[in-house]
């Protein structure tokens, strides 16, 4: 098993996520055992890195939810061993409705997002947090050759919503902060998170 999010439907059932493939699995959160059903949306993210006619990895790494709209994220980060290459199946944002309940729930895909970083990065060159242009380093974090293994690499880990609602906090394992130490884990927040995923939104807005 390679489990790496998970989202409750309630308090029996769960969707979980696997970072070595791009199946929803539905299972019981109460009684070990094969999962109840999946939902493979590999075919709706339009990935590009292929390798032996089998797109690669997404790599999800987080999930979280507004309402009945689950929203799961890629590690956003380059190949961990040998040549550190970027892996752009990873950088991908997608959402998917929860349709039904218990044992019949089922996930309707929606949309995706595949600029996050992009955007990320164009905040922290342009300090719009108001630390100081580049400050947090996610250039250099993501640049290609770098390994998302060590502190100064890039590699998402988790994703949550915000008290408001609206506003996703994007976790990080890497880059940690300061440069001097990193010893200090990154989070970054994400306005519209909704919007971004069904184009409602430029990317542009994307980071705040």
């Amino acid at each position: 098993s390679d489990a790496s999010a998970a989202l409750a439907v309630d308090a029996d059932w769960m969707f979980v996520a696997d970072d070595e493939n791009q199946v929803l699995r539905l299972y019981s959160r109460h009684d070990s055992g094969l999962h109840q059903a999946g939902f493979d949306v590999t075919a709706s993210l339009a990935l590009t890195d292929i390798d032996g006619g089998v797109p690669r990895e997404v790599d999800i790494e987080g999930a979280t939810r507004i309402g009945n709209r689950i929203f799961w994220i890629g590690s956003h980060g380059n190949q961990a061993t040998g040549s550190h290459n970027a892996r752009p199946n990873r950088r991908r944002v997608f959402a998917t409705d929860l349709d039904g309940a218990g044992i019949l729930a089922s996930l309707i895909y929606v949309g995706r997002y595949d600029h996050l970083l992009e955007d990320m990065i164009a905040w922290d060159n342009a300090g719009g947090h108001g630390l100081g242009e580049g400050f947090l380093g996610l250039a250099a974090a993501s640049a290609p050759n770098v390994s998302p293994e060590i502190p100064s690499g890039l590699n998402i880990e988790g994703l949550s919503i915000a008290p408001d609602g609206s506003t996703a906090l994007v976790a990080f394992r890497a880059p940690r902060l300061p440069a001097g130490s990193r010893d200090l884990a990154l989070v970054v927040p994400v306005l519209d998170f909704d919007a971004l995923v069904t184009g409602a939104a430029p990317g542009s807005q994307a980071a705040g």
